[in-house]
């Protein structure tokens, strides 16, 4: 082995020979590679570590055995968007699951209670949004497939106790483990240029935000000033509280118009418009981009679609049209 890899890449292989199952293997060895210095004294290792992975990928598909298992997602996407809830261990993510979802997740006073993702659906209004329960993170843990699960999630929600005199030095853990695996938080996608979304070393932006959990413990209203001072200037800020229900009720509209949805209604000609399931798309898609989600009959021979939008309408609009929150749309083939 080179002389000159991290103390992170040493604990992360560590955690690969310490692991049971393919699938721990599978994710330990994940970050192992995104831990590794990228040079030439590295690129023999790097290699290793890709026939590695192969092999154990292949081992996974002659068992039979889904990604999911041992801690993994076993459930599947769903809702208008889905949002990961990311912190250290017993900030609260399980009672917040619980506070706006109807899913039970295990809770308790002790650290790593959850063991496995856990999803729930948050209501809002005729949509739902999927929220996902983690294993806490810290210095020396990254939950079992945590990692793809953040990357291609719609948003995370990053949680910090506020009941907590280490609130500060657990969420830069959290941060910080994060980022060695080339993930970055960011307010609002856009926020990465086109020169760092090129640039492997940037690491992948997902958009976050905190909730800083806990905000009637005592002291509370100090550590939240000490967070605004650390991450203000970086990530929006929400003060919640589960056991007094302080700022949960809001967490379902800040959601919807955070990531942008937009619901979109259909009507057959010479019918009523179903206004109880509305497909959902994000601010920016067209016409043409839903007709692809409904039937590929619709995007490949869509002649013109006619549009009722605010109470107007209708309007005959091509499949370029950018889609708005409620507009109702009749498709011609």
């Amino acid at each position: 082995m080179p002389t000159n890899v991290t103390p992170e890449y040493r604990k992360a292989e560590e955690a690969f020979r310490a692991a049971k199952t393919v699938e721990e293997k599978i994710a330990r060895l994940e970050d192992m590679i995104a831990l590794l210095p990228k040079h030439k004294g590295t690129d023999h290792l790097f290699a290793d570590l890709k026939r590695r992975m192969a092999r154990l990928k292949e081992q996974q598909e002659a068992s039979g055995r889904k990604t999911g298992r041992g801690g993994g997602p076993d459930f599947t996407r769903e809702g208008a968007a889905q949002v990961v809830l990311i912190g250290a261990p017993n900030s609260g993510k399980s009672s917040i699951l619980k506070a706006l979802t109807h899913a039970v997740p295990e809770i308790a006073e002790y650290p790593f209670t959850t063991q496995h993702l856990l999803p729930g659906m948050i209501e809002y209004q005729d949509i739902q949004i999927q929220l996902v329960d983690s294993p806490p993170v810290t210095a020396e843990f990254m939950p079992v497939h945590l990692l793809g699960l953040v990357r291609g999630a719609d948003a995370a929600l990053l949680v910090a106790d506020l009941a907590c005199d280490a609130l500060l030095e657990d969420l830069e853990a959290v941060l910080q483990a994060f980022a060695l695996r080339h993930v970055r938080f960011v307010r609002e996608l856009e926020e990465s240029g086109p020169r760092e979304k090129q640039d492997p070393d940037a690491g992948d932006p997902v958009r976050a935000r905190v909730l800083a959990n806990k905000a009637d413990a005592p002291g509370a209203p100090e550590r939240l000033e000490l967070l605004r001072g650390l991450l203000g200037a970086r990530l929006d800020i929400a003060a919640v509280s589960c056991r007094e229900g302080t700022g949960l009720k809001e967490i379902p509209e800040m959601l919807f118009r955070w990531l942008r949805i937009v619901r979109v209604y259909t009507k057959a000609p010479g019918q009523k418009p179903d206004l109880e399931r509305p497909y959902t798309v994000f601010a920016g898609e067209t016409v043409g981009g839903i007709c692809a989600r409904i039937h590929k009959d619709f995007a490949e021979k869509l002649r013109f679609a006619r549009l009722w939008r605010g109470g107007a309408g209708p309007l005959t609009v091509s499949r370029d049209e950018p889609l708005q929150d409620r507009d109702i749309l009749e498709l011609h083939l």
